[in-house]
């Protein structure tokens, strides 16, 4: 007896560990540090897709896991691994095959065998997510001092318009003069834009944009607990959130971020649990209070930012670099279009089929695109599925639709969109890790709701006697 009670008491003490370690996973993911592992540079592509490098976040991923499964093993009784819906469990088993498949194919056979490793390890994280996390609520503590730690910075950078000495954190060292990501207003003044420890503002404004939509949904499920951490919490970094995210000049984010807000609101007001809508309108508008106090001073970065006829020379130059991009990505899908260039390595195969390219060697501004280039048509195709099935689920079970999976929904609205406009949801450490995250919530929310509409009890028959 006393051993079983120390296996248990082991057993608890893995999971407490496992879920601070999630907990670390979701506040460092965003972070820029990273430990070099090995290093493979080649000049003049980005380290961030040459070397082997591994971020706080990942670290994170490993201890998450580690005490998961020695926690699972300890339990006196075993319950069986939760995989989600076949319909998303099938494609991310067919991309994972898919890149491994690749790897001998590989213009970087190592670089992509690695690659592999961390994707495994974030499919892995998704499984923690669906089988440990009951409810959105249980992000708020993480998501929400991610969310304030970031916003702070970004905002103390924009407004003093310089980096705040924080290299001890992996801040970028930033000056408008310096080569870093500014906004180029019609009179030729340089802007910083907000970094956060981030590596650059559309990462920090895509992580402010998930913590965002997690927070107002969080605000939604939590509508009969107001003595909550989502309401003592979650007011002031959405405000926090909302401003920051702004101060990213993120186009992307902001779109993501909207039509996130627009998904959860039409499936509150469409589904069962309408009253949910109020508290999630009244998160969203903190977010709109944080907003509103930088839009005149930053009018002019606004208007640069949203000029569509792009007659300032630095927006014009991100819209060329994106269609170069695009043009050279897809050649190589069709040049490699059954095995891809490896999963990890289309910056390395663009540089070998545009030696002379005019801009630096990324991934085209498309993660689909991306996915197809480095997987092949199998791998683009299960990305694809995981991108479509669960609307497709979603509008075959509308009457059931919950308040937990309306926000799982608009996280995955907002990856969605962020990834037809940018990259780093595939290729950086801080966007792969929220993906997969998102693909967790969204399942473990999916196999939580009803699969039909509750019924509703038939009214009892009322018989009167003749007999007074």
């Amino acid at each position: 007896m006393k051993a079983d009670a120390d296996v248990g008491a082991a057993a608890r003490v893995c999971a407490v560990a496992a879920r601070v370690s999630f907990a670390a996973v979701v506040v460092l993911s965003p972070f820029r540090g990273r430990i070099e592992v090995v290093n493979r540079w080649r000049a003049p592509v980005y380290r961030e897709f040459t070397d082997f490098l591994l971020s706080a976040g990942d670290i994170a991923i490993v201890l998450t896991l580690a005490c998961w499964l020695a926690s699972r093993r300890l339990r006196p009784v075993r319950m069986p691994i939760a995989y989600g819906p076949r319909f998303l469990a099938w494609p991310v088993v067919g991309l994972l095959a898919a890149a491994v498949v690749g790897i001998p194919f590989s213009v970087d056979p190592a670089l992509s065998a690695y690659t592999c490793v961390r994707l495994a390890l974030l499919a892995g994280l998704a499984l923690y997510v669906v089988n440990e996390i009951s409810s959105i609520r249980q992000l708020v503590l993480p998501v929400g001092a991610m969310a304030a730690v970031q916003a702070v910075v970004a905002i103390g950078q924009v407004v003093d318009q310089r980096s705040l000495s924080l290299g001890w954190l992996g801040e970028h060292v930033l000056r408008p003069s310096l080569g870093v990501s500014v906004v180029t207003t019609a009179d030729g003044t340089r802007v910083l834009r907000g970094y956060g420890l981030t590596d650059h503002p559309n990462i920090l404004g895509g992580m402010l944009a998930f913590a965002v939509l997690v927070l107002v949904g969080a605000a939604a499920a939590a509508r009969r607990d107001r003595a909550s951490a989502v309401s003592q919490l979650g007011t002031p970094v959405l405000v926090l959130s909302g401003a920051a995210l702004f101060l990213t000049f993120s186009r992307g984010s902001w779109i993501g971020a909207v039509l996130g807000l627009v998904v959860i609101a039409a499936m509150l007001a469409l589904g069962p649990d309408r009253r949910a809508l109020r508290p999630a309108a009244v998160a969203a508008v903190a977010v709109g209070l944080g907003v509103v106090p930088f839009v005149a001073p930053y009018h002019d970065v606004l208007a640069a930012r949203t000029e569509a006829s792009s007659t300032i020379a630095t927006e014009a130059r991100s819209i060329d670099e994106r269609e170069a991009l695009t043009t050279v990505t897809s050649r190589i899908v069709s040049d490699h279009l059954l095995l891809g260039v490896g999963v990890g390595a289309l910056p390395l195969a663009m540089r070998r089929a545009e030696p002379d390219f005019r801009y630096d060697y990324q991934p085209a501004a498309s993660v689909l695109l991306d996915v197809t280039a480095e997987t092949g048509v199998v791998g683009g195709f299960a990305y694809l599925v995981l991108l479509v099935a669960p609307w497709i689920a979603l509008v075959r079970r509308w009457r059931t639709w919950t308040t937990e999976l309306a926000a799982a929904s608009g996280l995955v609205a907002a990856v969605t969109v962020i990834g037809v406009i940018d990259y780093y949801t595939w290729a950086y450490s801080p966007g792969r890790i929220w993906i997969w995250l998102i693909l967790g919530i969204w399942a473990g929310a999916h196999g939580r709701s009803p699969s039909r509409p509750a019924a509703v009890a038939a009214p009892v028959p009322v018989h009167t006697s003749a007999v007074a």
